[in-house]
């Protein structure tokens, strides 16, 4: 069986995303509204399992074919044995803390949608959305490997 490619898929998921953050702005960085927020340079956390289900509405495509596509291209951040991008997070924008069922989505992937197919004259900046400190000890295991999230992101 060929390996399948999923470079087409993510291409059509950024320009997709990009359109309708043109349209709709508040779609991305804005906390408790938005379905992914930018937590550091490196990363978004996005709302699940509303950011893929909005992706597979705007990109034509069935939830699973978003997940697995961004999950096989490194765009959402998985930890082995299970590659599950989902984990529970507390976070926190100035109210009190809600706990969410969030992903973490490379930034570059929703960076290039924004800025490429979407007309922004730049990346976005980190949003005013934060992860509570208590998260810290099992995301550093979650990232054992990868670039951890900065400082910046915890309250």
């Amino acid at each position: 069986m060929p390996l399948k490619d999923y470079t087409g898929t993510v291409d059509k998921l950024q320009r997709a995303l990009g359109k309708a953050f043109a349209e709709e702005p508040w779609l991305l960085n804005l906390p408790g509204r938005s379905m992914a927020c930018k937590v550091d340079q490196h990363y978004y956390v996005a709302v699940m399992p509303a950011f893929v289900d909005q992706l597979a509405r705007l990109g034509g495509m069935f939830p699973d074919q978003v997940s697995e596509a961004l999950v096989r291209t490194g765009n959402f951040i998985t930890s082995p044995p299970d590659r599950d991008p989902v984990l529970p997070l507390t976070v926190g924008w100035g109210g009190p803390p809600v706990t969410l069922r969030g992903a973490f989505v490379d930034a570059d992937f929703i960076d290039r949608a924004v800025k490429t197919y979407g007309g922004a004259p730049s990346v976005l900046n980190v949003s005013e959305l934060k992860i509570s400190e208590a998260d810290k000890p099992r995301l550093e295991a979650f990232f054992e490997g990868k670039t951890a999230p900065q400082k910046l992101v915890y309250f």
